[in-house]
């Protein structure tokens, strides 16, 4: 008995390999499309420096225009996430207002970009 289900397995795990590497079945040609929707949305970053600068995606933008800045490029990201990078001698009082104004335009996820620390 025990070799007829030693049997049964290998022909299972078998078909169950060939099956997973055959073509499907159904042979389609897809329209073409001039304009593609792109896959991955755009990040939005905000990075702000030690003299208390602040870039929108490599764009200088005031502190005062920044909420309506962010609504703008919110609106045309369905995840609705940020990254913030920020220097590391940067006011921390800068660092909670861009994080506010995030919320206030519509984010929900911020994200903090680091950089990692080598461990010896």
């Amino acid at each position: 008995m025990a070799p007829l289900i030693d049997i049964v397995f290998q022909l299972l795990i078998f078909f169950m390999l060939t099956a997973a590497f055959t073509p499907p079945a159904m042979k389609l040609n897809l329209p073409r499309a001039v304009v593609s929707d792109p896959k991955e949305p755009q990040k939005i970053v905000v990075s702000v420096d030690k003299t208390a600068n602040v870039f929108l995606n490599h764009e200088r933008v005031p502190l005062s225009d920044l909420k309506f800045r962010l609504q703008t490029a919110l609106s045309a990201n369905p995840e609705k996430s940020i990254h913030i990078r920020g220097d590391e001698e940067m006011p921390y009082r800068l660092f909670i207002n861009v994080m506010d104004l995030a919320r206030q335009a519509g984010a929900r996820q911020i994200n903090i970009a680091h950089e990692g620390s080598e461990t010896k």
